[in-house]
């Protein structure tokens, strides 16, 4: 047994660093724009989700085979909104995700398919994630890369609990990309998580992007029974999140709501509906 978990940990350890060395290559193609295409309504780090996986690539446990439908509204742009659906299906340790979005209108808006594989026990999960974008104004999202408003994206993630109600997280969403630009720079996060019966409380850092010097995130979050509160602040610029989940039988009801000084108020709601008991480990 303390084999195994020395496995593990060298496991979860020695892929964030394989994602931090690749993480330069993944900045070069990266661009800011306004939105991304599976944000879930949840708060940073192993959240579960179908959402979840495709986003951060990283796999908790507790999952249930489950469909999800997504919404969100950035910025409070009527026009720029984005809805998606995603499948997760766990089998034994191994976790698989699905999904399919659109943002915008047929003329400004694109289209996006992504996976996520990967694994994930109570002491560690890593998986990997891959996206394919094309406008939607040019047409089927199905053709070659090389096609005009087209891109792609890959990259992973890892978390390790090197210690009971400690989490330490490490997600690169965009190790590679080709193609037009993602919509939204997604460079390497590093987390911690601090989990003491009903409260939490965590700590984040995103690498630096081009102009800036990064971002820092903390935040709390307090469960009661079926549901969950949580509270956090960023910087650059200084704003705030709150968010809420509830479950009643199969269903699950998210919300986030992201306040921003200068763009205004981004709104994120998910419903997923799962089946049969929760599932962890081998």
């Amino acid at each position: 047994m303390n084999a195994r978990r020395g496995f593990a940990m060298m496991l979860a350890c020695a892929l964030p660093c394989a994602l931090a060395g690749a993480l330069a290559g993944a900045l070069t193609f990266a661009r800011p724009v306004a939105a991304q295409d599976f944000v879930p309504a949840a708060a940073p780090g192993p959240q579960p989700g179908a959402a979840a996986l495709l986003d951060r690539a990283l796999p908790v446990a507790n999952e249930r085979l489950a469909a999800e439908a997504c919404a969100a509204r950035w910025f409070a742009l009527p026009e720029l909104g984005t809805k998606a659906v995603a499948l997760l299906v766990p089998v034994r340790s191994l976790r698989l995700a699905a999904g399919l979005s659109q943002t915008g209108d047929g003329e400004l808006g694109w289209t996006c398919v992504a996976l996520s594989a990967g694994a994930a026990s109570e002491d560690f999960g890593f998986a990997l994630r891959a996206a394919a974008r094309r406008d939607r104004a040019g047409g089927a999202l199905l053709t070659s890369a090389a096609s005009a408003g087209a891109g792609g994206e890959a990259g992973g993630g890892a978390w390790m609990a090197p210690a009971p109600g400690v989490r330490l997280w490490a997600s690169a969403p965009q190790l590679w990309s080709a193609g037009e630009a993602p919509p939204l720079a997604r460079p390497l996060e590093l987390g911690a998580r601090l989990e003491r019966g009903a409260l939490s409380a965590w700590l984040a850092i995103g690498a630096p992007r081009e102009g800036d010097d990064g971002e820092r995130a903390a935040g709390v979050a307090l469960a009661q029974g079926p549901l969950l509160v949580w509270a956090e602040g960023r910087d650059a610029p200084a704003r705030g999140a709150i968010g809420l989940a509830a479950e009643a039988g199969p269903l699950r009801l998210a919300a986030r709501i992201e306040g921003h000084p200068v763009l205004g108020e981004t709104t994120h709601l998910s419903l997923a509906l799962r089946r049969g008991p929760a599932r962890s480990g081998p």
